[in-house]
């Protein structure tokens, strides 16, 4: 038994891309929301300006978690819809 081909791959939609990048954007800009406030930023995040930062960097992290979720769901979606039409085409060929 062979390994799975590149045509084996689930077909990827425009939303799923968007989702995606999308989440990758927010993820890499938690990254640096998160680097910034310890080093760059550590000395002016005082008072209500620390808890600004830190929860807008929250709440990115949220969304970013939103889109992880959105994508798990897009990729199940996909693959039960892969799994239905092959399941289509085995029992649909005619016989030989």
């Amino acid at each position: 038994m062979s390994g799975p081909t590149p045509n084996d791959k689930l077909p990827l939609t425009g939303w799923h891309r968007l989702v995606r990048w999308g989440g990758a954007v927010i993820l890499a800009t938690c990254a640096v929301m998160v680097v910034l406030g310890l080093t760059v930023l550590a000395d002016w995040l005082h008072g209500p300006a620390y808890l600004r930062y830190w929860s807008w960097c929250f709440l990115l992290t949220l969304l970013a978690m939103a889109a992880a979720g959105a994508d798990m769901l897009l990729i199940r979606r996909a693959s039960r819809h892969a799994r239905r039409q092959a399941f289509r085409n085995q029992f649909t060929r005619p016989l030989s």
